[in-house]
């Protein structure tokens, strides 16, 4: 389904000026294939497709959208059949504002997903395209996961998946468009790549001047290789690292319905302080394939 300019444009009004920009996010369809998904980190360490539920998959899934298009018009394209993973569209691209930058996915069972999401990108008139594939060839690997834009400070975690390539290619693009240099940091590979999979499996954002990020020792070592406190940001810390990863839609988060009881209390809390709404969203099943919430959207101020 499309969507006119309209009609996000008044979409965005509705939901406040104070708000961020954000005025679509592109989604996919869980594909039947989705039970044969890469699963690198999965903390169930599942290899046995039988252990993955594809009807439940499904129905967080739909959960998932139902509750994002409360806060965005949202497209969901269709599924891939021959791609598993192509439902987690947010490492196929980086979007800022205006310009957004095709990925080319470490994982190379991953790179047949990309063709489409440029098309979408295109159709919706994002002024500014850079395709990695194209201009800096096969050494340059970017996962999205890899990548936080709190609005203060573009985050790139390099990691199994993303390389110093991929993080160079990214600050040339941004650069060109606004962001400052200084803003743009690369993150070297404490824990990404190796006790979880993303940068963002460990640490998102709910506003400019606050993370999400676990207890514990791979907390510490994300958190100080972010710089994060002499930049200005406070870390909420999750005993539950699944439930670190929450998606920030235009002044409402959608967080991890976690069992953590502990973990769903301290995101309540935080958002409240803030001002910020919240919804509770199970993607457990997801997570079976390295899944969680932000992998599922890309959103877009178009």
């Amino acid at each position: 389904m499309m969507l006119s300019r309209q009609t996000r444009r008044a979409y965005t009004t509705s939901v406040g000026a104070s708000r961020s920009r954000h005025t679509v996010a592109i989604t996919r369809e869980i594909p039947g294939s989705f039970i044969n998904a890469v699963a690198a980190h999965s903390a169930n360490q599942v290899s046995d497709v039988s252990d993955v539920s594809l009807a439940l998959a499904r129905k967080q899934h739909h959960d998932y959208l139902s509750n994002l298009r409360k806060h965005i018009p949202t497209i969901c394209l269709p599924p891939i059949e021959c791609q598993p993973d192509c439902l987690f569209v947010e490492d196929t691209v980086v979007a800022i504002d205006d310009t957004a930058v095709i990925t080319q996915p470490g994982h190379l069972s991953r790179r047949g997903e990309v063709d489409s999401i440029k098309t979408m990108l295109l159709q919706l008139g994002i002024a500014n395209v850079y395709d990695m594939r194209e201009i800096a060839g096969e050494g340059a690997t970017c996962d999205g996961g890899d990548v936080m834009f709190t609005g203060r400070h573009l985050f790139v975690g390099i990691s199994a998946r993303t390389n110093n390539d991929g993080f160079e290619f990214l600050s040339d693009a941004f650069a060109r468009h606004g962001l400052a240099a200084d803003s743009i940091i690369s993150v070297p590979p404490v824990a990404a790549g190796k006790e979880i999979l993303h940068l963002k499996s460990a640490v998102t954002h709910i506003d400019k001047h606050t993370l999400l990020a676990p207890t514990g020792s791979i907390g510490d070592t994300v958190l100080e290789a972010l710089g994060a406190a002499e930049r200005g940001y406070e870390a909420i810390r999750l005993p539950d690292i699944l439930s670190c990863n929450a998606v920030a839609v235009n002044g409402h988060i959608l967080a991890q319905a976690s069992k953590c009881e502990i973990s769903k209390y301290r995101i309540e809390q935080a958002c409240n302080k803030r001002n910020l709404g919240l919804t509770f969203v199970d993607t457990s099943e997801l997570a079976k394939k390295d899944g969680a919430l932000t992998c599922c959207s890309v959103l877009l101020s178009v």
